[in-house]
């Protein structure tokens, strides 16, 4: 309910304005304070009151742990006369064993969809995502992880979870990849560009998918399923609506040219070699550099979609709603501010809990679910 209403809000605070102007914005200043300067600068009317301590704590606990807060909290909470004791509140969440657990919930729903555990059990999956939050990796080198993942390193191994458990299927993955890392689901452009979506072309489903193509789930003699892959594997379709006009691409990003790959002389492409008993290892692995353009640091689309994702987390709603359509038929509802947030980011070297924090210390986080009871005469006055 609480989600809900303020994704109310959201609405009216955001989504009144058409437009977005650019706005000055010191680099000098938190990031906290530019988000504010920026929303309040480019919205038609006057926003929100703030809400009150109560509603706040209330608030900041759901979201950052999970739980509402205890009676023995709230109390001690109300009671405190600092001015800044909602700064003091956001730090204590984020340091508690709760906010981990919770942002562990949130990716394990968020890239697994509540599936069910296959070969790698939920179990481990879990504790490694929970070991990873616990130690605040890296959103970027979580996804290397999971992008890059074969299962052979021990320590790794839970991440391979994301291919083996949807069946090393190449078309589903493909569909996965560009959702949850790149906010695009180019599903509907695998046989023809999308029917609907004028950015989605079909060039962009097959150079996704010619990256993953060559995967395959690997049944070892130790009795251990691995991700292997196959070296080489042509890219080639055809529209359904053009069958006479086969094209071939090279991997590529959507948005971006194709990879440049190396060359090797037949039978000279793996380190390892295919065998019934022997998982192969390509000397060139489409993976990897997969894994390696995403999470670089200078991929806007994989940038902007975990920004837009936390900020969907505090927010009750994405600046691009749904968060996997990012499009220009769907753009976010504040352009500069998304890519603001997705510029700084990167900048923060993908530290999820220190975004996060600035997320919610913004007063706009803090604005009250209820709209003014004039905003109809606003509306009017700023047309």
């Amino acid at each position: 309910m609480i989600r809900s209403l303020r994704s109310l809000s959201l609405r009216g605070l955001f989504f009144a304005s058409v437009a977005l102007m650019a706005v000055s914005l010191s680099a000098q200043d938190s990031l906290h304070v530019r988000i504010d300067r920026l929303v309040d600068t480019t919205n038609p009317v006057p926003p929100t009151q703030l809400i009150g301590d109560a509603e706040y704590l209330r608030r900041i606990s759901i979201d950052l742990t999970g739980m509402p807060p205890s009676i023995s909290e709230t109390r001690a909470y109300l009671a405190d006369q600092n001015p800044a004791k909602h700064v003091a509140v956001v730090d204590k969440l984020l340091a508690s064993n709760q906010f981990v657990r919770h942002l562990t919930d949130t990716f394990d729903v968020m890239l697994m969809e509540r599936r069910r555990s296959g070969i790698i059990k939920q179990e481990e999956w879990y504790a490694w995502l929970l070991a990873s939050f616990r130690q605040n990796k890296p959103w970027n080198q979580l996804a290397k992880e999971i992008l890059s993942a074969d299962g052979v390193d021990p320590q790794l191994r839970p991440a391979v979870r994301f291919y083996l458990d949807r069946g090393s299927e190449p078309n589903l993955l493909t569909r996965d990849v560009g959702r949850m890392f790149f906010g695009k689901d180019v599903q509907c452009a695998q046989c023809h560009d999308h029917p609907i979506i004028d950015d989605y072309k079909q060039a962009d489903y097959h150079g996704i998918h010619a990256f993953l193509s060559g995967g395959y789930a690997f049944a070892a003699p130790d009795n251990l399923t691995y991700y292997a892959e196959k070296s080489g594997t042509e890219e080639k379709f055809v529209s359904v609506f053009f069958p006479d006009e086969q094209k071939e691409i090279a991997p590529k990003l959507i948005g971006q040219p194709e990879i440049d790959e190396p060359k090797f002389y037949p039978g000279d492409e793996y380190t390892v070699k295919p065998d019934k008993t022997v998982r192969p290892v390509v000397k060139f692995s489409r993976r990897q550099k997969l894994a390696e353009l995403a999470t670089d640091g200078t991929n806007r689309a994989f940038n902007e979609n975990i920004a837009n994702r936390l900020w969907a987390l505090a927010m009750g709603r994405g600046l691009v709603h749904p968060v996997d359509l990012h499009h220009s038929g769907n753009p976010p509802s504040h352009p500069e501010l998304l890519k603001l947030l997705g510029e700084e980011i990167a900048r923060m070297n993908f530290d999820t809990k220190a975004f996060l924090r600035e997320l919610v210390l913004t007063e706009t986080y803090r604005r009250s679910i209820d709209l003014p009871a004039d905003l109809a005469e606003r509306s009017v006055v700023a047309q």
